[in-house]
């Protein structure tokens, strides 16, 4: 039996996965993760950047000048020039030594919305810090300058990071770079961190269809609970339409003599309460079932109605309120490893 046996290309390949894992797992064990970070002299790091570079072949070129000639000022000013050169690398490290960044609360979104990373930064030294950039990248990057420890209850920077959400449940926040080159831009100084708590992110609320809802052979009862529905409620007026709001309660008459869309807005007569089940869209993928729930509980909620929630596995009994409302909307988003259940 044949055996294969790696190419060269195979070897390099194999070997620089290994040397960037390593590369990956030293940095990650150095990288601070908590809600409340101070970076210090092993979470930062310093390189030259290009003007740097140039500054230190000059020099060179300077000292060989310098030599070749014998001259005293040239001498002179190549130390000089040297001695800035050093003096910045001290300043650029210090600008973000001694940095605090504290986590605020951070209220969940639903799916597409923007969630603005809410931190306070703040610092624990005596000296300023300029020109502190932060962002989830290199390429997006928000610039803010720091005051020192002694006048920091004078002035607080409150900080705001958007980020786009594309999934629901339990976001994991991604890693922030932040980076200086205050005060010469010689030598870039920079870090990254990770804040340990995460944000929920609720389901997108989509309306459900009239075609959505359970429609097989149970007809008479379908009729029977729509003419309940109706002798329930009464007709409170129009509104403007909203994103969301179904086609079929649109007031065109209304909406003909304003010049805009209205519907038609109705009002629960006997309070009953609402059941949101799980099993009344048959023909609805999971994420739709629950794009659909998430639609309904949160009409409900903005009503203050009294509604109850079911899905496999999981059962919220009647109530009202913004804690109701946070359970259900959570238990979706977490769906199906929403792991409570009432």
């Amino acid at each position: 039996m044949n055996q294969h046996k790696p190419t060269n290309h195979e070897k390099r390949t194999n070997n620089d996965d290994k040397k960037g894992s390593l590369f990956k797992s030293w940095f990650s064990n150095r990288m601070p993760i908590a809600d409340e970070i101070i970076l210090n002299q092993r979470s930062t790091y310093i390189l030259p950047t290009k003007a740097g570079l140039l500054l230190a072949l000059i020099i060179l070129l300077m000292m060989v000048a310098a030599t070749n000639y014998q001259n005293n000022l040239a001498f002179m000013l190549t130390f000089l020039i040297s001695s800035i050169g050093i003096v910045s690398i001290v300043f650029t490290f210090k600008n973000l030594q001694g940095l605090k960044f504290n986590l605020r609360n951070n209220n969940p979104v639903f799916v597409g919305e923007t969630l603005y990373l809410n931190f306070d930064v703040s610092s624990q030294q005596e000296n300023p810090h300029s020109g502190i950039a932060v962002g989830f990248d290199k390429y997006a990057l928000f610039y803010l300058d720091i005051l020192s420890q002694s006048n920091r209850r004078a002035f607080k920077p409150f900080f705001s990071l958007p980020y786009l959400t594309e999934k629901r449940g339990e976001l994991i926040l991604p890693q922030i770079y932040t980076t200086s080159c205050f005060p010469f831009g010689l030598f870039k100084v920079w870090s990254w961190f990770q804040f340990k708590s995460s944000v929920l992110i609720y389901p997108n609320p989509i309306s459900p269809p009239d075609s959505a809802y359970r429609n097989s052979s149970n007809t008479e009862g379908d009729e029977s609970s729509q003419s309940r529905s109706i002798d329930d409620t009464e007709f409170d007026g129009i509104k403007e339409y909203k994103l969301g709001d179904p086609i079929s309660r649109v007031d065109w008459k209304a909406t003909a003599k304003e010049r805009g869309m209205y519907i038609k807005s109705f009002v629960n007569l006997n309070g009953a309460d609402r059941a949101f089940d799980w099993n009344d869209f048959v023909n609805a993928s999971d994420e739709l079932r629950l794009s659909y729930l998430c639609f309904l509980i949160c009409d409900a909620g903005n009503k203050n109605e009294t509604y109850s929630l079911t899905i496999p596995g999981y059962s919220v009994s009647n109530n009202s309120g913004s804690e109701h409302l946070h359970k259900c909307l959570s238990i979706l988003a977490m769906y199906p490893n929403a792991g409570f259940s009432n």
